[in-house]
């Protein structure tokens, strides 16, 4: 019998939330079940007494599991401590559904799922390429995202940033060039300092340091095969597509020019299967035999069937989602985060268009939404507001209304349908006798309560970086203008000679494990399809077709979509304007800073000084990366604000420290 292409791991990426809730708290608890055995039989002097032999066995299997657990996570031999560290940027993807979000949770924060970065971290520790980590910033090896994904959101193209390991002698080309501790890359430089780089022996050590030793390992000529190596250590749910060598100030956060979202959406509950032909087979069509309950007429009974509401209107979403575009005050289009106490919550949406999903059926469709930064859920807070314009249930002028608050920007007044000088001028009187100036609208400072979209058919799709900071590989083979650009075979540890990896043997293995994936899922989808569709053919006849149905549906009854088939059902429906609004931002933050968040706002106030270093070292990251697009713009003759020309590889960022 033919092995599967690959194992899968239920446990290491479950494909349901609930089962891998259970599987983590299994874990947990065997963990503490043995940490209390090993504490019981180490106190007191009647250890042990009362044990019977398979208690003995547990204690003895557990002390080598969490034995062998330490040994995986504990400090890097000298070897590889020591060794020569390199920064680089990894490209990858994840399942947003099987995490808890992708920032790493320090230990003691409990979450139903793993997160993300805790995933990928654990890959490089047991990888041996970074130190176990240390939880304050960068985690002790410079480590820095692109971009912040809340639970459920996936991407398809994350960046991060971080030193490593190398097998290279000098693989940052640095040749004994001393650098300046101040400057941007001498401060980058020190992030790749690993603890224990100097550090002393242990008494192990030291007793063995009379005897003969083995002479070091050869350093080979050869890098790290670090995708495949990474690819090892992760569960199918989150694969490392390529990585590249970067400069010591290069940032996935601060080099990246803009960010693209996708969220997609289906505009028809029936649609899908109104567009399907469902047959029974050559048989069955030959023998002129159905099901009696699958009448031909079945289509036509779903698609008399009213769905209230859950039919969107495209076109009034295109018109709202086009008032989106450029610089506006966000906040009523995001939820507030007090531990960022953001002062201004003004970002600019570079793009911003709903467009037909191709090959994927007439009622798909996609938000492509382009900005140089995004908010807390500001992403699933817009397509919100654009459900209930898309079911009629606002129009695609309460996007205006909610873009005019007391921080709105020139922009915002130069296209809102409020101000005389935009084309779409639409006095709030209606004309004669009513409001004509812009400063006589009610300025919308706090948010009117609104439940925001779901997760799941969101992602992360690309992010734009300025193409010369990367050279993307999915292997080991040296380029041109590598530091062994000349490499073609290579000594490995052992003095045995070697090639590099095969990059079509890595492509064509990865291709077929996450296409294997895909066509999992899709094979599920086509089930479910048929399941849909058989419980379809029982579509009751309208009222006007059946005189013996007395029963009348309620007209006041209406559903507002959240997206990935959720809704909420409702028998009368609050204008968004009328309905209770929260408190002002400012307040949120002064009432956190002041509460809970006094002990962290006393450490930002203690550690300030060295903020504002690393702020400004930041902030020069950034003005480069833009000047350089710009350069870049202006060679190529192009006028628009952000260019194609910009590699788009991933990513979600921000301008300013703690915003997602």
């Amino acid at each position: 019998m033919l092995s599967p292409t690959r194992a899968t791991s239920a446990a290491a990426a479950p494909a349901k939330p609930d089962r891998a809730r259970l599987v983590a708290q299994l874990k947990n608890l065997e963990a503490l079940i043995a940490k209390l055995d090993l504490d019981e039989q180490e106190q007191g002097p009647d250890k042990g007494k009362g044990k019977g032999k398979e208690d003995i066995k547990l204690n003895k299997r557990m002390r080598k599991m969490l034995a062998r657990k330490e040994q995986e996570n504990g400090p890097l031999p000298p070897s590889l401590a020591n060794a020569p560290k390199r920064h680089v940027a990894l490209l990858f993807s994840y399942e947003g559904w099987a995490y808890s979000g992708l920032a790493y949770q320090p230990k003691g924060v409990y979450t139903p799922l793993p997160t993300v970065e805790g995933t990928l971290l654990a890959a490089l520790e047991k990888a041996r390429l970074i130190e176990p980590i240390d939880e304050g910033e960068g985690f002790g090896c410079g480590f820095e995202r692109c971009g912040r994904t809340d639970a459920g959101v996936s991407s398809s193209a994350q960046v991060v940033n971080l030193w490593v390991r190398s097998d290279l002698d000098d693989p940052m080309l640095l040749r004994g060039r001393e650098l300046d501790p101040d400057s941007v890359e001498g401060r980058r430089h020190a992030r790749s300092r690993s603890p224990s780089r100097e550090r002393a022996r242990s008494d192990s050590e030291a007793s063995t340091s009379s005897s003969p030793q083995r002479p070091p390992k050869a350093r080979t000529d050869v890098e790290i095969p670090y995708v495949t190596l990474l690819n090892k250590h992760l569960p199918p749910s989150i694969r490392i597509h390529a990585w590249s060598p970067v400069s010591a100030t290069f940032s996935s956060r601060y080099s990246c020019i803009w960010r693209h979202y996708k969220y997609f959406f289906s505009t028809s509950p029936a649609h899908a299967l109104l567009a399907t032909r469902f047959d029974f087979g050559a048989a069955y069509k030959a023998a002129g035999l159905y099901p009696e309950h699958a009448s031909p007429d079945w289509k036509d009974r779903l698609a008399r069937v009213n769905w209230h509401g859950l039919e969107l209107d495209v076109e009034l979403m295109k018109d709202a989602v086009r008032r989106l575009v450029g610089e506006h005050d966000f906040r009523n289009f995001c939820k507030v985060d007090p531990p960022k106490q953001l002062p201004i919550h003004v970002r600019t949406v570079i793009s911003a268009t709903i467009d037909p999903l191709e090959g994927e059926g007439d009622d798909m469709f996609v938000l492509n939404l382009r900005g140089g930064a995004f908010l807390y859920n500001q992403v699933r807070h817009i397509v919100a507001i654009l459900f209930l314009v898309g079911a009629r249930l606002e129009p695609p002028s309460i996007v205006d209304r909610l873009l005019w608050t007391s921080d709105r920007t020139p922009h915002t007044v130069s296209t809102s349908i409020y101000s005389s000088t935009s084309p779409d001028y639409a006095p709030i009187g209606g004309g004669a006798g009513g409001p004509t100036e812009a400063e006589e609208v009610e300025v919308l400072d706090r948010k009117p309560g609104y439940q925001i979209a779901s997760d799941l058919p969101l992602i992360l799709w690309q992010c734009g970086f300025n193409s010369h900071e990367f050279t993307w590989r999915t292997d080991n083979v040296p380029r041109p203008g590598d530091v062994n650009g000349s490499v073609s075979t290579y000594l490995d540890h052992n003095g045995r000679e070697r090639q590099p990896v095969d990059p079509n043997e890595t492509f064509r293995k990865q291709y077929l494990e996450m296409r294997e994936t895909y066509l999992e899922a899709r094979l599920k989808s086509i089930a479910l399809k048929h399941h849909l569709a058989s419980y379809a053919f029982l579509a009751p006849p309208s009222s006007a077709d059946n005189n013996n149905n007395k029963v009348e549906e309620d007209p006041r009854v209406r559903y507002t979509p959240l997206g990935a088939g959720h809704h909420i059902r409702t028998t009368s429906y609050s204008p968004l304007l009328s309905r209770q609004r929260a408190e002002l931002p400012e307040v949120l933050n002064a009432r956190w800073a002041a509460g809970r968040g006094r002990a962290r706002m006393a450490r930002r106030d203690e550690n300030k000084e060295k903020s504002d270093r690393e702020r400004e070292a930041n902030l020069k990251i950034r003005e480069e990366a833009f000047e350089a697009a710009a350069r870049r713009r202006e060679a190529n003759g192009d006028g628009v604000s952000v260019s194609a020309t910009e590699t788009p590889v991933s990513g979600a960022q921000t301008q300013v420290k703690g915003e997602s």
